[in-house]
């Protein structure tokens, strides 16, 4: 039997994601765009032992879920928005007794709804074949298009977002991105008949810039303690063909460095790469393997470990702030695969997947309850 105040969670959380502001999108443009994202709707806050372990977006349902419970004990609450509605993409992150989400539609406008709180348009014609990646904190987003070569950047989240939207080369493929909670952009680009990837840097002041090459892009993610906005950025890129890492430093300055770092050959496949909040570790998803491997980013650090997982590892996406990511490939009425690395000894586990009959059951009452402004 569920305690009162988890029910009151979920019920305030369904009620927050279906209260949908209507409006003209905000074009984006060339430059940063302030958006107003009105005043509170004065909402209690949200508990945060019921969302301790983050919202899963499942894109072959089109449907968010909340993950309530601890570690190792979790289940997945009622359907916050409706099955195949009008969201096409979207990524949460929590922090706190906070969470906010971004929904790219059907109609290529692209929103962000802070719960509990009302729902914000940011910018319109974005293109539908984008994918939504977040920063470390959540504080910035990047929607990768790779039809447009275009990298529709969102910083300032929650409270004040900025849209921009970024050119890519036009010579090469975008094969993915890592964003930083400054809104630097670290883009994937796959060279062609040449071979390889080219790894560069794009920011909204800063237009895009070669920094080094790999053989495939295996993900990459931000250093969350290097800074923001300065000298100090960093991040972490992993080469889906050799299994290399590599450190990217002082991507807020004129000299950018890069330097390999030894997974001593843990790393069958790299498919998704996070760093720890604490900026000391690259969590790297191996898709070859049923595990995350663990590098150290400080000189001199412990060896590289593996953190097990009954499954196959397909990314390292934050849910949290605080070190919880989803590293399956979340398809409904299968098992999540969560990452929890906010100890010293990281862990892996799933989260059981709701009977067709239940899911059915919650995205049919999430239906009515949005009073038929689905997404």
């Amino acid at each position: 039997m569920r305690h009162s105040w988890t029910t009151s969670a979920e019920l305030v959380l369904r009620a927050a994601l279906f209260t949908l502001i209507t409006g003209c999108g905000i074009a984006t443009t060339n430059g940063p765009q302030p958006v107003s994202t009105g005043p509170s709707s004065g909402s209690p806050s949200v508990a945060p032992t019921g969302l301790q372990l983050g919202i899963l977006w499942q894109a072959d349902a089109r449907t968010l879920y909340p993950i309530l419970g601890v570690t190792g004990s979790a289940h997945l609450g009622a359907a916050l928005t409706p099955a195949q509605g009008n969201a096409i993409a979207a990524a949460a992150i929590s922090s706190g007794s906070t969470s906010w989400v971004l929904f790219l539609n059907k109609d290529g406008t692209l929103q962000e709804e802070e719960l509990p709180g009302s729902t914000t348009t940011l910018a319109s014609k974005v293109a539908l074949d984008s994918t939504v990646v977040l920063s470390p904190e959540g504080a910035a987003a990047a929607l990768l298009s790779p039809s447009t070569r275009m990298v529709v950047v969102v910083t300032g989240l929650p409270t004040k977002p900025q849209v921009t939207a970024l050119q890519l080369p036009s010579a090469y493929a975008a094969a993915g991105v890592a964003v930083s909670d400054a809104g630097t952009v670290v883009a994937g680009m796959n060279m062609g008949n040449s071979g390889g990837v080219q790894v560069g840097l794009i920011s909204p002041t800063t237009s895009y810039s070669a920094v080094a090459s790999i053989g495939g892009w295996g993900g990459g993610a931000f250093v969350p303690a290097a800074g923001t906005g300065s000298a100090t950025e960093a991040a972490v890129v992993a080469d889906s063909s050799s299994a290399q890492l590599t450190y990217l430093a002082n991507l807020g300055g004129t000299s950018p460095s890069v330097a390999a770092i030894s997974s001593s050959g843990l790393i069958q496949k790299a498919a998704g790469v996070g760093v720890s909040p604490d900026g000391k570790w690259a969590l790297v998803a191996d898709s070859g393997k049923p595990q995350i491997v663990r590098v150290s980013l400080v000189q001199g650090g412990p060896t590289p470990s593996v953190v097990a997982c009954a499954c196959s590892p397909q990314q390292v996406s934050p849910l949290t702030a605080d070190g919880i990511y989803s590293i399956g490939s979340n398809v409904s009425g299968q098992p999540a695969w969560i990452l929890d690395a906010r100890t010293s000894t990281p862990r892996t586990f799933f989260v059981p997947a709701l009977p067709s009959s239940t899911a059915n059951q919650t995205a049919s009452a999430s239906a009515a309850q949005s009073d038929g402004k689905s997404r």
